[in-house]
C-alpha cells in the first residue's frame, strides 16, 4: 500500500500525453479531409486520440476526487476547469462562422452549445470536437455520485458492477432498438466508459499497490472497448477493428510505462507546452481551422501541406493566447472565490 501523501500536485507525463493526444487529434482532422492531395499521408489514426483522452481523464479525475476537502471544491474545480475556457472558444469559433461562413452562423446553436451538452436538446455541436465534452461531462457525474455515496474507497468494484451493466446494456440493444439508440446519443458514456475505467485502475496500481486482480481487471477493460469498437463510438467510422484494438492496446502500454516512471524522457519543454494549451487547442482547431486552411489555400497557396502548416501554427498561437489571458486568469479567479467562502467546518459542505 501506497501513501497517498506521495501524490503529486501535477505529473507531467500525463501533461505531455494530453498534448500529443490534441495534436494527434488536430492532425487528423488537418490530414483527412477532401482537400488532401495524398491519401497516404492522411493521419486516420490520430482519430483514436480522444481514447487516450478518456483514460488519462479517468486517472486525473480519480486523483482530483481523492484530494478534494467537499463537494463544492469538485464542482468549482471541474467548472473553472473546463466551462469558462469552452465559452471563450465558443465566442471565437462564432466569430469565424460569422465573418467568413455567415450563412452558417446561428444564434439559438451557439445558446444550447453554451450549455455542453446540447445534444440533450437535440441541437448539433457547433464544432464537431465538442463531443467528448458530454462523454467527459456524464463521467464526471458518475465518479461525483460515487463520492457522494462515500464509496471511492470501493471504487473498482463500482467500476465493475457499471461496466457489467453497461455491457449487457449493449448484448441486449436488439430487445429495445428505439431505446438503446436513445441512451447511446444522450449518454455517450456508455461506449467509452472502459477506458475511464482503464484510468482509475492505472492510478490504484500507481498509488495503492500492482496486484494481480487490477491487471486482470485492466484486461477485461481493454477487452470491453474492444467490443465497444462499433457500438456507437466516431472512430469506427475512421478505422477499423484490428487498428483501433492496437492503438488501444498501445495506450495501455505507455500507461504502464508512465505508472513505473517510465516516460520521464517526456517532461519536455515543447511537449509540456502542448499539454498546457491541449483543452483549447482542442476546442479550437477543427472548425477554426478549416477556416484557416481554406484562406491559407485561397491567398496564400494551393499547397494543401502549406495550408495545413499554416493552419497548425494559427491554432496553436491563439489556444497560446486563450490559455495564457483567460484560462488560467479565470481558473484562479473562480477558485478563488470558492476559497473564500468554504465552510470552516469542511463537514457543513456535505
Amino acid at each position: 500500500m501506497k501513501n497517498s501523501a506521495m501524490i503529486p500536485e501535477r505529473l507531467l507525463e500525463l501533461d505531455a500525453l494530453r498534448g500529443l493526444a490534441a495534436f494527434g487529434v488536430m492532425l487528423f482532422h488537418f490530414t483527412f479531409n477532401k482537400k488532401t492531395i495524398n491519401p497516404s499521408l492522411e493521419f486516420r489514426y490520430g482519430v483514436s486520440g480522444v481514447d487516450l483522452f478518456f483514460m488519462i481523464s479517468g486517472f486525473v479525475i480519480f486523483m482530483s476526487i481523492t484530494k478534494i476537502k467537499n463537494r463544492s471544491e469538485f464542482i468549482i474545480s471541474r467548472f473553472s476547469r473546463l466551462y469558462p475556457t469552452f465559452w471563450a472558444c465558443i465566442i471565437i469559433t462564432s466569430s469565424f462562422i460569422f465573418v467568413f461562413e455567415n450563412e452558417n452562423f446561428n444564434l439559438p446553436q451557439i445558446f444550447f452549445n453554451l450549455s455542453m451538452f446540447p445534444a440533450f436538446f437535440s441541437v448539433e455541436d457547433l464544432d464537431p470536437s465538442y463531443w467528448t465534452l458530454v462523454v467527459e461531462l456524464t463521467f464526471y457525474a458518475w465518479i461525483f455520485a460515487v463520492y457522494m455515496i462515500r464509496k471511492t474507497g470501493e471504487i473498482e468494484t463500482i467500476g465493475l458492477i457499471t461496466l457489467v451493466i453497461i455491457l449487457l446494456f449493449h448484448q441486449g440493444r436488439h430487445f429495445y432498438p428505439e431505446l438503446y439508440r436513445f441512451v447511446q446519443l444522450k449518454i455517450q458514456l456508455i461506449n467509452h466508459f472502459p477506458l475511464f475505467l482503464s484510468g482509475i485502475l492505472f492510478y490504484q496500481l500507481k498509488f495503492k499497490g500492482d496486484t494481480f486482480t487490477r491487471y486482470l481487471f485492466l484486461l477485461f477493460c481493454f477487452l470491453s472497448a474492444c467490443y465497444l469498437h462499433d457500438k456507437g463510438g466516431r472512430t469506427m467510422y475512421i478505422i477499423g477493428f484490428g487498428p483501433h484494438c492496437s492503438l488501444m492496446l498501445f495506450y495501455h502500454f505507455i500507461f504502464i510505462l508512465f505508472i513505473n516512471k517510465k516516460l520521464k524522457f517526456l517532461s519536455q519543454p515543447s511537449l509540456l507546452f502542448l499539454g498546457n494549451i491541449s483543452y483549447s487547442l482542442y476546442l479550437l482547431h477543427q472548425y477554426v481551422g478549416k477556416i484557416i486552411m481554406d484562406l491559407a489555400l485561397l491567398y496564400f497557396s494551393p499547397n494543401i501541406y502549406l495550408a495545413i502548416a499554416i493552419a497548425i501554427i494559427f491554432c496553436i498561437l491563439i489556444a497560446h493566447l486563450v490559455t495564457r489571458f483567460f484560462e488560467r486568469p479565470a481558473v484562479t479567479f473562480i477558485r478563488s472565490l470558492n476559497n473564500k467562502y468554504q465552510p470552516a467546518n469542511p463537514a457543513a459542505a456535505y
